[in-house]
């Protein structure tokens, strides 16, 4: 009796749990003042206040409530045992290039070999699958758009061996299932000498669900939860299987693909500033407002140019209203660089609370919010290829692409702002071919009461591993270090960084470290969600689940939720100090 009394609160409670996962996102699209409040305070005693409210809140919730929660949670059997697991022998991860180089080598000059897929499963339409944002149960057979991975082969000529990059139309995916593809692909790097694959997402909050926490939570606790007290029952996926197939199926011939279209040519790189269509929805509203646009010119003028594009910004907007799968923006920023001619990936950025600012791209016009993001998708590709345009030169190719944002239907009525209106074009630097990488794998505590509880339940397909004597639960991840030339430098990040750990201010009160960029330089970029999705990386004294922050620009107390989708309140102190010591490992 006993045993079932406790089976059945299990339940209960792992599926209550699961509830925030669909509020999170649903409120990450809301203003952060919605609902603030507003005192007569000092910026001191504001986030003096602030931060004792959220510890005691954090206390209550993830100490208390969820703490003795999980202490009665059975765990399933696809739990691994900390105590004997050996991270050494654990597979199908690539450390990189080795060694690190400071100057091209002799004759050395760049090759890319780009490629895509679909990553709709074969029996799409005819039976629906469910998107992977919001709330769960969230069935369709209908998209607007498509899903599709994108991946670029990178080889700088040094012999030192092939990197590969795959984006996938997704809102994320777990380190384990990335390994699953690197396996898939594990004949094609060998053959072709890659020494790092990396697998990230667009992070579409309008794609299938890839992390299995919306697609069935209720179903997939009871059978695992059943798995846990009985072992009769095999533990269950929550990430659909058919459509975790084909993203490894997909994404690892795509590996092929590229490989196979390498040649070489020359790699540029530009920058600009897109602080009117970005905006950071959280205090202190830090953010990198750059686009980065890494551009592959073949030397065979008959083949396409590549360009790898990289900016922070959640792809969310049609996810707002519309119940079909959708890439969001991506897709349609993909159509306009494709009609100028050039192959096309984006790379997720420091994204952290980032989201888009659409007045520029909505021109007035009444649209719904799949239009919002088609027409936000075709403003950035075009800007994206016009760079290093003049305006007059970006109003002849405005034309040759298709006017796609309808300047010539609209300009002059109310509202419509023309693109390339007070246009100034940047410069791009020819990149000198040196690419080095060096990954790390490492285990990382999971603090969060709700990752935990959704790690014993296996609910997601985070590799989880739990020590005996104490109860405590970790996952392994990996993080990155990487240098693009001599101008470039990358922090390959497993998950969504506050841009102010990047960028610094006031957000780093009370953190032990300083800024990135202030250890760094300015050059140093931040390539969010990639190989794996731990969540939001918050500032230590930042951290809290459910409670608040001082906001001193308007003096207002403003919720504050985010890190519901955290490994836990050290996490952004543990990656800091990783990458610190990654970096000085190589340099």
């Amino acid at each position: 009796m006993r045993r079932s009394l406790k089976a059945l609160l299990s339940v209960v409670l792992c599926v209550c749990l699961l509830v925030p996962v669909g509020a999170g996102s649903i409120a990450s699209s809301a203003q952060p003042a919605a609902g603030a409040l507003s005192l007569t305070s000092d910026a001191p005693f504001g986030t003096f206040l602030a931060r004792l409210v959220n510890a005691v809140s954090d206390f209550l919730i993830n100490t208390l409530i969820l703490g003795v929660f999980n202490a009665f949670l059975p765990t399933t059997s696809k739990v691994a045992d900390y105590d004997s697991f050996d991270l050494d022998t654990y597979g199908d991860f690539y450390p990189g290039t080795d060694p690190f180089i400071d100057e091209a080598r002799p004759g050395a000059q760049w090759s890319l070999g780009y490629a895509e897929r679909s990553i709709l499963p074969a029996d799409f339409g005819t039976r629906p699958y469910v998107k992977g944002s919001l709330a769960p149960y969230s069935f369709t057979t209908k998209t607007l758009d498509g899903l599709r991975v994108r991946t670029v082969v990178l080889d700088d000529g040094s012999g030192r061996g092939k990197i590969a990059f795959c984006v996938i139309d997704a809102i994320g995916i777990a380190n384990a299932d990335v390994r699953k593809i690197r396996a898939a692909a594990s004949d094609i790097a060998i053959h072709n000498n890659i020494v790092s694959i990396n697998v990230s997402v667009s992070h579409t909050h309008n794609g299938i669900d890839s992390q299995g926490v919306w697609t069935d939570p209720a179903g997939t606790t009871i059978n695992n939860l059943a798995n846990a007290l009985t072992g009769f029952t095999q533990v269950k996926s929550g990430v659909d299987a058919t459509f975790l197939q084909t993203m490894i199926d997909r994404t690892s011939e795509s590996i092929a693909a590229a490989c196979g279209r390498l040649e070489p040519g020359s790699l540029y790189l530009a920058k600009k500033s897109i602080s009117d269509y970005v905006r950071d929805r959280t205090y202190p509203n830090a953010m990198d407002d750059n686009l980065y646009r890494l551009r592959f010119v073949p030397d065979d003028s008959a083949s396409r140019p590549t360009i790898i594009a990289t900016f922070a910004c959640h792809p969310e907007t049609t996810s707002y209203s519309s119940k079909e799968i959708s890439a969001d923006f991506i897709y349609y920023m993909e159509e306009a660089v494709n009609r100028g001619g050039e192959n096309f990936i984006f790379i997720q950025g420091n994204v952290g609370t980032v989201t888009s600012s659409r007045s520029n791209s909505n021109d007035g016009l009444a649209l719904n919010n799949h239009e919002e993001a088609a027409r936000f998708g075709y403003e950035m590709g075009y800007i994206t290829l016009a760079l290093t345009a003049t305006a007059r030169q970006c109003e002849t190719l405005n034309k040759a692409w298709g006017d796609l944002l309808g300047v010539e239907q609209y300009a002059g009525t109310d509202g419509y702002s023309v693109w390339y209106k007070n246009w100034q074009p940047v410069m791009e630097t020819a990149v000198t071919p040196i690419l080095n990488i060096r990954m790390e794998q490492f285990i990382l505590p999971v603090d969060n009461g709700i990752f935990k509880a959704m790690g014993k339940a296996s609910i997601a397909n985070n590799l989880i591993l739990k020590e005996k004597g104490t109860g405590a639960c970790y996952s392994v991840t990996e993080l990155g270090y990487m240098e693009i030339g001599r101008d470039l430098k990358v922090l390959i990040s497993p998950g969504e960084i506050m841009s102010e750990i990047l960028v610094g201010g006031p957000g780093l009160d009370g953190f032990k470290y300083d800024s990135l960029r202030s250890m760094f330089g300015e050059n140093l970029i931040i390539f969010d969600l990639m190989n794996d999705a731990i969540g939001y990386i918050a500032a230590d004294p930042n951290y809290v689940m459910v409670g608040m922050q001082y906001n001193p620009n308007n003096g207002a107390y403003e919720s504050d939720s985010w890190c519901l989708f955290s490994f836990g309140k050290n996490t952004g102190s543990t990656i800091v100090e990783r990458f610190i010591q990654l970096e000085q490992s190589v340099r």
